[in-house]
């Protein structure tokens, strides 16, 4: 049977030395025992690549909604809810309020903790691309993930000023069952504004990785203040602009509102375990040209080493055919065993 790539002592030495390589010995350590690690700006992201990143997302939310953020003050998304049943965008409710005759406040009145959300930016410009292949992104990922690990979304969360609080939960899906001590999920997220409890911070329950559960009832609140009702184990996670910020599938995270003016802007690199279903199907939608200006782990990264989920036969012979490929491509690039047909590498 297929072992997963971490659980080789070949794939614990190679992904230490990466990070021994890369000095992220001591976040590695904050991790494990808490759930959650902030790599700061200096060793986290190439000179220039949150700024332009940055960039990027006011870009796609202007493409999208139509009009550029305010970024200074926020007010282009103050209160706003990303979507409702169906798929309107949080600007298309507000302005459909809007054209009811509703004042502005009125037509604010839907606070939410999520503001815009950006689903599958990857395509909209290439610093997504340089984002993901970040080592020391990929470094962390692997450590929790394994070496198969494949991208299942990435998406920008952009939030100005609100009053709600963002219920805590775990990245895994199910509800009721117990969780496995080892990830299966982890979120990578770029840090492009300020995080701290002011400004709108990511929520985090330090070490409930390892209770390897969701919350429950009163557990799952995030108060707004110290001392109000919900969770009394919840800290700000504090962050300058240009941090990597990760934690496993199991941490309890959730987010504070915005009291301070302007946006809160991140990348979510949503990453996975290869069996795991991704939120994103990317196998049919990468371009070959995409492929080409990247080493063969982007493949990886993007669902092309993976064969399960096919129509019938004569396509599961075909995304076997395309996994193999690339697994075996992927092993030869980084100088490890590949085992056809299984798709795994060692």
């Amino acid at each position: 049977m297929a072992e997963a790539a971490t659980e080789t002592p070949s794939s614990r030495d190679r992904i230490w030395a990466e990070i021994v390589e890369l000095g992220l010995e001591p976040y590695i350590e904050f991790l494990d025992e808490n759930g959650y690690v902030v790599i700061p700006p200096e060793i986290a992201m190439p000179e220039g690549l949150a700024d332009r990143m940055l960039k990027a997302c006011l870009d796609v939310a202007e493409r999208r909604n139509g009009e550029r953020p305010d970024f200074e003050t926020g007010g282009s998304h103050a209160s706003m809810a990303p979507y409702e049943s169906g798929f309107d965008s949080f600007r298309t409710r507000r302005d459909r309020k809007l054209k009811l005759g509703l004042d502005k406040a009125a037509a604010y009145e839907d606070d939410s903790p999520h503001g815009d959300l950006m689903n599958s930016i990857l395509f909209e410009d290439e610093v997504f691309e340089e984002g993901l292949m970040n080592p020391v992104l990929l470094a962390i990922a692997t450590y929790l993930c394994g070496y198969s690990a494949t991208l299942s979304s990435m998406g920008c969360w952009m939030r100005g000023p609100n009053r709600s609080t963002f219920n805590l939960h775990t990245d895994m899906s199910v509800a009721d069952e117990l969780l496995t001590p080892h990830a299966l999920v982890c979120q990578c997220t770029y840090v492009l504004t300020d995080f701290d409890r002011e400004h709108g911070s990511t929520a985090v329950v330090p070490g409930s990785h390892k209770l390897c559960r969701q919350p429950v009832g009163d557990e799952c609140i995030v108060p707004a203040n110290p001392g109000d009702f919900g969770n009394p184990d919840v800290v700000p996670v504090e962050a300058k602009a240009g941090s990597i910020l990760v934690w496993h599938g199991n941490t309890w995270h959730g987010a504070y509102n915005r009291r301070a003016s302007g946006l809160r802007v991140s990348v979510a690199n949503y990453m996975a375990r290869d069996f795991m279903r991704t939120q994103e199907d990317l196998r049919d939608i990468i371009p070959q040209e995409m492929l080409d200006r990247h080493p063969p782990r982007f493949g990886i990264l993007t669902q092309q080493g993976v064969a399960a989920g096919y129509r019938n036969q004569d396509d599961g012979w075909a995304k076997d055919a395309r996994a193999e490929k690339h697994n075996a491509a992927y092993a030869k690039a980084s100088g490890q065993r590949f085992r056809a047909k299984d798709g795994v590498y060692n």
